[in-house]
């Protein structure tokens, strides 16, 4: 068995695949690694790169050429063909660093925690400068050593850039991520977590991600164009809290409605990005009121200022912050 399955979401990524792949190619550790290269219906541009890489290497690189379904799709079927006893989805303009893949996969030796959790960072894409630096700080903590998850609880939240997750608890877990839709990433953070059991973090970065570019999901004038894609996760993410919260313990139950405010708050800052309209208002109160009333655990997990200031005006500077928040993002 290999250790870590890497499953590459690679849609029309030609100009960037080859870095992406050659992250990888470290002698030390190829042999356990299965990286599965999920062409999600871009065309041949993704599957020449793909054979060749497959072809020089073929206990590493295997091609999957399937058609379009989106970020969610190329998830599921990359646990759904995973052989390895983990599971790590990299975006195919991204890449890994040597040092921090090699000390992930070093532990995964004798590893036992159900996620394991790296540090990464962000860069321009245009200057490749480092952008910023994710940490996963609390006090007390130790690299290495395995915590039951409700001991992190509060203390960190852990995204898809920091995430290793032992494979068979995604497979297990029941729930497929939402295809044909942008922002799955957040249901990728909290689908597992009644499963995960176990958590341990490693002292390296291993994921390096790219920023600025125009055609990525999160910036902000394709979160306007794609807003509808957000409700869907943000409504099925609370349909998933609704479903889960009665099997949760205390702490996992808050961790989840964390992570679901986070995504509420991401819905707010999209209508507020909008121009000042009442149509846009009545949809910030709209769910405001139901989440008040439906899941009053996620609307006091809510902390970002802005919302609590809307709320605490009763809305009534909803003009001033979506005045700041079109400013900030550029939109006007």
């Amino acid at each position: 068995m290999k250790l870590l399955t890497v499953s590459i979401a690679a849609y029309h990524v030609e100009d960037y695949l080859r870095e992406t792949l050659d992250s990888f190619l470290i002698p030390e550790v190829t042999d356990q690694l299965e990286v599965l290269i999920v062409n999600d219906g871009s065309g041949e541009g993704v599957n020449e790169i793909a054979r060749e890489y497959e072809a020089n290497y073929p206990d590493v690189f295997c091609l999957i050429d399937k058609e379009n379904g989106g970020h969610g799709s190329t998830g599921n079927r990359g646990i759904e063909e995973a052989a390895g006893k983990y599971f790590k989805t990299v975006d195919g303009d991204d890449y890994v660093s040597a040092e921090g893949l090699k000390e992930l996969l070093s532990y995964l030796q004798t590893a036992e925690a159900d996620l394991v959790v790296n540090d990464y960072h962000s860069f321009n894409d245009a200057s490749g400068e480092m952008v910023s630096e994710m940490h996963h700080e609390f006090p007390g903590k130790e690299y290495r050593k395995i915590y039951a998850f409700e001991e992190v609880c509060g203390k960190v939240y852990i995204n898809m850039h920091a995430a290793t997750y032992r494979t068979e608890l995604l497979k297990k877990m029941g729930r497929r991520l939402d295809e044909h839709c942008f922002y799955v990433d957040a249901e990728y953070n909290l689908y597992p977590i009644p499963f995960v059991k176990t958590i341990a973090f490693l002292e390296k970065q291993v994921y390096c991600y790219r920023l600025g570019m125009e055609t990525q999901s999160m910036n902000i004038r394709n979160m306007q164009k794609n807003c509808a894609h957000h409700e869907t996760v943000l409504t099925h993410l609370l349909e998933f809290y609704k479903e889960e919260a009665e099997r949760l313990t205390p702490e996992k139950k808050a961790y989840v409605a964390e992570g679901v405010a986070k995504i509420l708050t991401s819905q707010y800052k999209i209508y507020l990005s909008y121009p000042a309209e009442a149509v846009h208002k009545n949809q910030i109160v709209a769910w405001d009121k139901r989440i008040k009333k439906e899941f009053p655990d996620i609307y006091h997990s809510v902390t970002n200022r802005a919302v609590k200031m809307l709320r605490h005006s009763g809305y009534g500077l909803y003009r001033l912050a979506s005045y700041l928040c079109r400013k900030a993002y550029g939109c006007d």
